[in-house]
């Protein structure tokens, strides 16, 4: 039986290790953000393609893997979507 229970917590400590660092990687999951509601007209984005900053309720949007994207213009909207697909 001690040994069950050292085994355990010995197997939980390398899972409280290990789960940081492969989320730091990419290769553990996360829990999308969620997108927050209107937070009034001075709540800013950065565009990822340009890195502009524009206000978000004059942003382009589109979704990806449970992610919200906004974007400047259609220009950096179509070239995030055709980096995805080469």
């Amino acid at each position: 039986m001690f040994k069950f229970l050292l085994y355990l917590g010995l197997g939980y400590m390398a899972y409280l290790i290990i789960k940081p660092v492969a989320r730091s990687l990419g290769l553990w999951p996360q829990a999308p953000r969620p997108v927050e509601k209107d937070q009034g007209p001075d709540l800013l984005v950065q565009d990822p393609v340009c890195k502009t900053f524009i206000p978000r309720r004059e942003a382009l949007r589109t979704e990806k893997g449970g992610a919200t994207y906004f974007f400047c213009s259609e220009g950096c909207l179509k070239r995030f979507q055709s980096s995805d697909k080469s």
